[in-house]
């Protein structure tokens, strides 16, 4: 049985993370930290470098989720490709499956549906394949 649809699913979803983790870190960082401390404007000079240093160390959590979801979606491009037919490969799916959940805790609800779309059309190929199999041992 073919993995095509499956290969083919995690690297659009890949490739949606490679550009949410791009956007993260390039436009949203950056972004917050022009932005961020004229919201938090305050008076004094204390308060003014209180303001900076927290908008500093925001911006930098920002920028290690997009490097996290980089990652990911390097790691998903890597299990799209080491995807073998007519083969059960539990790895794999506890690797989608959990980075499915992952998107969805952070509300990345395109690439959540995406990973979930993969993650049931891999496991029924994953009933033809035993399937498949238990006939031939029979």
């Amino acid at each position: 049985m073919s993995r095509g649809m499956e290969r083919k699913l995690l690297i659009v979803a890949a490739s949606w993370n490679i550009i949410t983790a791009i956007i993260t870190i390039f436009g949203y960082s950056l972004w917050f930290k022009r932005t961020g401390v004229e919201g938090l404007d305050s008076s004094t000079l204390n308060g003014f470098m209180a303001s900076s240093t927290f908008v500093d160390h925001i911006s930098k959590v920002i920028v290690t989720f997009g490097l996290f979801i980089f990652v990911g979606s390097l790691i998903s491009y890597i299990v799209a490709k080491n995807l073998r037919d007519d083969e059960i490969q539990y790895k794999s799916l506890i690797w989608i499956g959990c980075w499915g959940v992952i998107m969805l805790l952070s509300m990345d609800l395109i690439g959540f549906a995406l990973y979930l779309i993969t993650f049931v059309v891999y496991l029924s190929k994953n009933k033809a394949v035993k399937l498949l199999q238990s006939s031939f041992q029979s």
